[in-house]
């Protein structure tokens, strides 16, 4: 049986960038920012922290230093959506020399950091910045992120040119090096 609007009690007033917006302010088909957030260091397996170099042009913008005591705190804005995901929408953001960034991926799978603030709203169902956080494995206090941009894809670490870099990586089971420990 099809309803219309004036049935479901809702009204459309606007479409925006292909999302429906409503007067009565539903959440539309899109990722919304929340006021929840974590800020807080990432390791890797090898007890090292996750740093942020976005002004890196070889490839090495996110990569592990051994722990020291200036880690760099990300933060973790989480995410409201209308999909039913079994991760908790995350996007990652840091402050590096008093300028804002956010981590993107590409088609590629290459990771990078945009300037600027994280996006309020963010469209569609897919997304170079948004990650899904899980949980490792059952019983385990370690977390994975797989990219909604590339399904089946997870942050991991890698070791290039004697360097723990962060990649995106297609994940076929369990892999130690898709486990991230979050300290606040």
């Amino acid at each position: 049986m099809d309803m219309t609007a004036e049935e479901i009690d809702f009204d459309i007033y606007d479409i925006l960038d292909g999302i429906l917006h409503f007067r009565d302010n539903l959440q539309t088909d899109a990722w919304r920012k929340s006021r929840r957030r974590i800020k807080a260091s990432i390791e890797n397996i090898f007890k090292q922290c996750l740093e942020a170099h976005p002004d890196d042009t070889d490839g090495g913008a996110a990569v592990f230093a051994n722990p020291g005591s200036d880690r760099q705190r990300f933060e973790l804005q989480i995410y409201q959506t209308t999909e039913m995901n079994d991760g908790l929408p995350v996007a990652f953001g840091i402050k590096c020399k008093d300028e804002k960034y956010y981590m993107c991926c590409t088609e590629d799978m290459r990771l990078y950091f945009k300037r600027g603030d994280l996006p309020n709203d963010i469209a569609g169902n897919s997304s170079d910045v948004i990650f899904f956080q899980k949980e490792f494995s059952d019983g385990d206090d370690g977390f994975k992120f797989q990219s909604s941009l590339k399904s089946g894809y997870y942050l991991a670490v890698s070791n290039e040119g004697g360097k723990q870099k962060l990649v995106l990586q297609q994940s076929q089971s369990l892999n130690e090096r898709e486990r991230f420990s979050i300290n606040w």
